[in-house]
């Protein structure tokens, strides 16, 4: 410490604490470089939910390590806004910066505080003024990586890099990074206890482990802020202000209805029966009346002239069917006649369908025909830049394999101008061109927009082209824009799916779920739900499950949004602060026996990639005591992992993580839960193969009006694993096929939207080479049958 303290106390903490608001522009680079600290940050006790109790030693929740503070760009808002938006890019120290380049940091915790900056120092922002719902904040070496925004995708949710947004920061690699011999990240995430809860729950790790990062220089974050300040009362304690009419809060709650995102009526929530086409067999669900099937027949049949006609014809199909011509005349026919004959009994043996879709992006056409085996795909997209389309996919990896994508992405035509050009995509990668197949017949640009028209045959030209398959009924494609004519990396993206009719033929019509929007913004279909064992949402269908349903959460929370209904103003007053971090850290020495272990990111939600889910109120006249609910999930140690290089993004544990034969499984070191106030009981987790209990936290309440003690809102031990010596439960190996459990259990005495159940957990990789005798240990505690965890729950 001594050693440190006269060469990098660079500013005074006096002095900082002296200086007036800086002008807002520089408020965000007003960074500080201090010495090994005298106390944490924040006042309070941090606790862990875990410690050994057979030891002497009590686990220290104090930070000793040297730290430097960053802080947040200026959020401004009024009552009930939400702010949730990526916040411009933050440059570290230049102390910092230099020490550590071309080496390694070792970051081995951090401090989040919300604070208004004054003349006499920092003050810290009740929860009840301004209710942090979560966080999502990176450290970065931009010279080797660049942190792009970038929509959210299955990978994003999977690791909760977005926490429900649509953009989430996604680092890529620049080719001409130099790297350290070691597989050391260039960007390291940070969400652990990110929420209301912020503040006191612990974000430190053990002796000797730490997340590591190669030359760190800047500071990146996304908060979700929303304005929870009373402008009506200046008395003690927190009474809410106005309230949607959506709003599930009791009376005199002591937390502000606002804070779980009701859908108010400023919010357009829509939604509609959709329909696809089929041309062999029978619907799953039928349409059900003439009305519907006339109105559903030009959403999924592309043409020119629509006639409309109702048979009772015993030779055709029950119920909406339809007819394309050449032409462009579509004949649609509602056939009230109860026959069993199904669809496609008098199929030709040569094909010639026609789909047609519109993207948020794109709108395409294929006609395909067996006579000819060629297609023509008309596509018509943004005339000032590049789009295109990749057949046969619904995202940028054509085969996912778990968290892997070895198949790489779909095959794609690009629209580059008056440039078309044929490539094999790669998993959020432009991929290589491939060998030209298509022959250009038009390009026209009208109205802002250009038309190409392209035919092609349609058996794939080699294996990296798409293969036409005549006979389907539909055709997943996913589509993109350019910011240029230049193909490069897309500014928008989208995915949609084309339904095919046979020309001339009698092709059904069927019910193809329920389909919508919120605010504009796409509702996930089938849904957002996983299925049992993953998750009990769906089973329990979950108001957050169905678009129908939805009532308020993420979705409903937009950036520069009011929470309050149309008829209701919030007040002019703004209220100023920013978030605040400060990151402890120690330097790294690499060697055979390196200072600090690496710990991996190992994420899970118990609502099982919904993001969220709702509380649903008890029956009326249930005793309080048993108003709780409970929701479920499973999972295997290597779905938490990752099979790429650490250096190529945050999300990856390295390669070789999820291969038996090289790893013998993990370590938790750090299992945070992230769960909110004010209806939050526990969180359990499970080795479900031997019913052994991991980690059982129950949140630490807030019993008064004091900053950092708001009554009801709470603090999220984690559990801690590491060395006797200090107090802890030293780690217990798990194999990559054992078998988690998460248990969640909430308050339902009144219900809540949006509550939240991950496990954001930190541990280590156990090679198979170094630690073989421990997996095979694990292995003969699991029971080959019978699963202690299903007795339990």
């Amino acid at each position: 410490h001594s050693q440190h303290q006269g060469r990098h106390r660079i500013r005074e903490l006096a002095l900082a604490a002296a200086m007036p608001p800086a002008p807002r522009c520089l408020a965000s680079l007003l960074l500080l470089l201090l010495p090994a600290a005298a106390a944490n940050m924040n006042a309070g006790t941090y606790k862990i939910t875990n410690p050994n109790s057979l030891t002497k030693q009590s686990y220290s929740t104090e930070y000793k390590a040297e730290y430097f503070d960053v802080y947040s760009n200026p959020i401004r808002t009024r009552y009930s806004e939400v702010h949730w938006i990526m916040h411009n890019n933050i440059a570290l120290p230049q102390e910092v910066i230099d020490r550590f380049a071309s080496k390694t940091m070792a970051v081995v915790g951090y401090e989040v505080d919300q604070v208004r900056r004054t003349p006499s120092g920092d003050v810290p922002v009740p929860i009840t003024d301004a209710y942090n719902h979560h966080y999502m904040a990176f450290l970065a070496d931009t010279h080797s990586t660049k942190l792009k925004k970038t929509l959210a995708d299955a990978m994003a949710v999977r690791m909760g890099h977005n926490h429900g947004a649509d953009w989430y920061w996604k680092p890529e690699t620049a080719k001409d990074a130099v790297f350290s011999e070691e597989d050391i990240a260039v960007s390291q995430f940070f969400s652990e206890g990110n929420g209301g809860e912020m503040r006191l729950s612990y974000h430190g790790y053990p002796k000797g482990y730490a997340q590591l990062i190669d030359s760190p220089n800047e500071f990146h974050i996304m908060p979700m802020q929303i304005d929870t300040k009373n402008r009506h009362y200046s008395g003690p304690g927190f009474k809410p202000d106005i309230l949607p009419r959506s709003a599930t809060s009791p009376p005199n709650a002591s937390y502000s209805g606002i804070l779980e995102c009701p859908c108010t009526t400023r919010i357009k929530k829509e939604w509609w029966q959709a329909h696809a086409t089929l041309s062999k067999g029978t619907c799953h669900d039928l349409v059900e009346n003439s009305s519907e099937c006339f109105s559903a027949v030009p959403s999924v049949v592309k043409g020119s002239t629509y006639n409309t006609k109702v048979v009772a014809n015993k030779s055709l199909p029950s119920g909406c069917v339809v007819q394309a011509h050449a032409s462009g005349v579509v004949d649609a026919v509602w056939n009230q006649d109860r026959s069993a004959n199904t669809c496609g009994q008098s199929a030709p043996t040569k094909v010639h369908s026609v789909g047609f879709a519109a993207s948020k992006i794109v709108s395409v056409t294929v006609e395909v025909s067996e006579a000819t085996s060629e297609a023509t795909i008309t596509i018509t997209g943004p005339a000032e830049v590049w789009f295109g389309v990749g057949l046969g996919a619904s995202s940028m990896c054509l085969h996912p394999q778990a968290d892997e994508c070895p198949s790489g992405g779909p095959y794609a035509i690009i629209v580059s101008g008056s440039s078309v050009t044929e490539h094999k995509l790669d998993q959020h990668a432009p991929g290589v061109q491939l060998a030209r197949s298509v022959h250009v017949k038009s390009i026209a640009v009208q109205g802002g927009e250009r038309t190409v028209v392209v035919t092609r045959p349609l058996k794939g030209l080699t294996q990296r082209h798409f293969t036409f398959n005549p006979k389907a009924d539909k055709l997943d494609f996913i589509s993109a824009h350019g910011v240029s004519l230049v193909f490069a990396k897309h500014n928008l993206h989208d995915s949609s799916t084309l339904n095919f009719v046979s020309v001339d033929q009698l092709t059904c019509i069927c019910r193809a779920g329920i389909q919508g929007k919120i605010n504009g913004a796409g509702f996930p279909y089938p849904g957002p739900c996983a299925g049992q064992p993953t998750g009990d949402l769906a089973f329990e269908h979950n108001p957050t499950c169905s678009v129908q349903t939805y009532s308020g959460g993420l979705r409903c929370c937009i950036h520069g949004n009011y929470l309050l209904d149309t008829d209701q103003e919030p007040p002019e007053e703004y209220q100023e602060y920013h978030m605040k971090f400060r990151f402890y850290f120690e330097e790294y020495v690499p060697g055979p026996k390196p200072s600090h272990q690496n710990l991996l990111r190992l994420y899970w939600t118990t609502e099982a990639f919904a993001g969220e889910y709702d509380i649903v109120p008890c029956l009326p006249g249930t005793p309080t005591q048993d108003c709780i609910q409970v929701i479920t999930s499973r999972w295997k140690i290597r779905d938490l992992l990752r099979d790429c290089t650490l250096r190529s993004d945050s999300s990856c544990t390295g390669v070789g993580s999820t291969d038996a034969s090289k790893t013998a499984g993990v370590k938790l070191i750090y299992a945070g839960p992230h769960c909110h106030a004010p209806s939050c009981l526990s969180m359990e987790l499970y080795n479900a193969d031997t019913g052994r209990l991991i980690c059982h936290m129950e949140p630490a309440v807030g019993q008064s009006n004091n900053t950092y003690d708001e009554k009801g809102f709470v603090a999220l031990p984690p559990c801690l694993w590491g060395s006797l010596d200090e107090g802890l439960l030293e780690p217990e190996l798990l194999s990559l096929d054992t078998e988690l459990l998460s248990i969640k259990r909430n308050n339902n005495t009144v219900g809540h939207y949006g509550e939240m159940a991950s496990w954001q957990m930190r541990g280590i990789l156990v090679p198979r080479a170094e630690d073989a005798g421990q997996a095979e240990q694990a292995a003969a505690l699991a029971p080959s049958k019978r699963r202690w965890a299903e007795l339990m729950v």
